[in-house]
């Protein structure tokens, strides 16, 4: 059975979710009221996923605000990608940010340093 992709329309407060097997997009301000609510199925979705990922996964963060409940939520996005990336999947991240929010770069390079997985730091 293929599995479909998984999208949650990004509001003010909840970063857009657009995933489709090989590329998965998450795009915006994330700092939800109830953050494990809002994270619960994008994870569930990971997961099963990741059973039967493709040949490439492209996932790509393009984040203009995170908070701390959020953070943990990309940390554990990221274990799950780096415990499949060491079983041999290809894996490769793309961390978008504007060339004057040092927050979101710093955010980003915290994140590159805990995954061996490729991961790009982009400006924009």
């Amino acid at each position: 059975m293929a599995l479909n992709g998984l999208y949650i329309k990004g509001t003010s407060k909840t970063p857009d979710i657009d995933f489709s097997p090989g590329l998965l997009k998450i795009s915006g301000r994330s700092i939800p009221e109830d953050t494990i609510s809002f994270y619960k199925p994008v994870l569930q979705w990971l997961e099963l996923y990741l059973h039967k990922p493709e040949k490439l996964t492209k996932v790509v963060f393009k984040i203009e605000y995170v908070n701390s409940g959020s953070n943990r939520f990309l940390y554990s996005m990221l274990n799950m990608f780096n415990d499949k990336y060491h079983e041999g999947v290809n894996i490769a991240i793309s961390w978008f940010f504007e060339s004057d929010d040092d927050t979101i770069k710093n955010l980003g390079d915290d994140l590159q340093a805990l995954v061996d997985i490729p991961f790009s730091m982009m400006e924009y």
